[in-house]
């Protein structure tokens, strides 16, 4: 059959948009293309933790965006339910006061206790997994200058008391807003009476401290400048503070499309002690090293990805 010049150019258009389609369901049955969003807030270690997944997630084949730079957990939170994340990291008592809303008393000061809880109701109320706990509990804690402790042969936080009228009190400007376990309730726990309490940017806390412009901080446990700047942590000995153990959020319907994420993930179930975390956190807070290149460095040190 011979066609004319129209039914030529016909002929052609209809074959190349039979090729492209058949192209399109050729690529649709090689697999599920969908990425996998992770989120992270705004500091060094869920930046880290969070490229720990996402090059685990890489490295079995999915496609990964890590968005950073969420500003407190309720956000990361709402992002998740709007479907705009499909894992972040988190705290256990970040959200057991901030989300759930839970008071903290002395029952609820247990880490594996605040675990259960915050994991049913997470699954319960919004179709969200948490993760088992990365291994480290990145708390609150009080901090001084190493010479300061020995000078007033300071151990635990109840022996601040005594000295407590003299010294200033540098914190971040969210831990005087906190309910349970902030400011005013530690005070009235560790019958505490500073003479100042001083509210200030987080990083340069730190600073503040380590050169005596204040002289105990309100730090996390796993941050690396307590190393580095030859700080003293001081025993919560009255157990004031809740469990911050650290782990990932996983929205339940990612989880159901992708079941094998957890099997992928695992290795970081555990992990992470506090020495690790802060070692980790140090290279990127102290020694200004990328974040990413610190997440690849322990993976691949780990054995974790070729």
């Amino acid at each position: 059959m011979k066609l004319s010049n129209g039914g030529r150019i016909l002929y052609l258009v209809v074959g190349a948009l039979v090729i492209s389609l058949m192209a399109v369901g050729l690529a649709g049955c090689g697999g599920d293309d969908r990425t996998i969003t992770v989120g992270s807030s705004t500091f060094s270690e869920p930046w880290i933790l969070a490229e720990v997944a996402a090059i685990l997630l890489e490295d079995a084949g999915f496609e990964v965006e890590h968005i950073r730079g969420f500003q407190g957990a309720a956000l990361q939170h709402s992002a998740m339910i709007g479907g705009e994340l499909d894992i972040y990291v988190s705290w256990t008592g970040t959200q057991f006061t901030g989300i759930l809303e839970m008071e903290v008393t002395e029952e609820w000061r247990d880490r594996d206790r605040v675990y259960d809880y915050v994991y049913e109701q997470f699954n319960d109320r919004y179709d969200q997994t948490w993760s088992p706990t990365l291994g480290f509990n990145n708390t609150y804690i009080l901090a001084v200058r190493r010479s300061f402790a020995e000078e007033h042969n300071l151990e635990t936080s109840s022996d601040l008391r005594e000295l407590a009228p003299d010294l200033v009190i540098g914190m971040d400007p969210t831990f005087p807003e906190r309910i349970g376990d902030g400011y005013s309730d530690m005070l009235e726990h560790y019958d505490f009476e500073f003479a100042e309490g001083a509210s200030m940017e987080y990083g340069l806390m730190y600073r503040a401290v380590a050169e005596g412009d204040v002289d105990v901080a309100v730090a996390y446990s796993t941050d690396g400048r307590i190393i580095t700047m030859d700080l003293q942590i001081l025993e919560d000995d009255l157990g004031f503070f809740p469990p911050y153990d650290g782990a990932l959020v996983i929205d339940n319907e990612t989880l159901e499309e992708h079941p094998e994420i957890m099997d992928i993930l695992a290795p970081m179930w555990g992990a992470f002690d506090e020495d690790v975390m802060g070692e980790l956190n140090a290279r990127v807070d102290v020694h200004e090293e990328e974040y990413d290149d610190v997440a690849r460095d322990f993976v691949e040190e780990m054995g974790w990805i070729d």
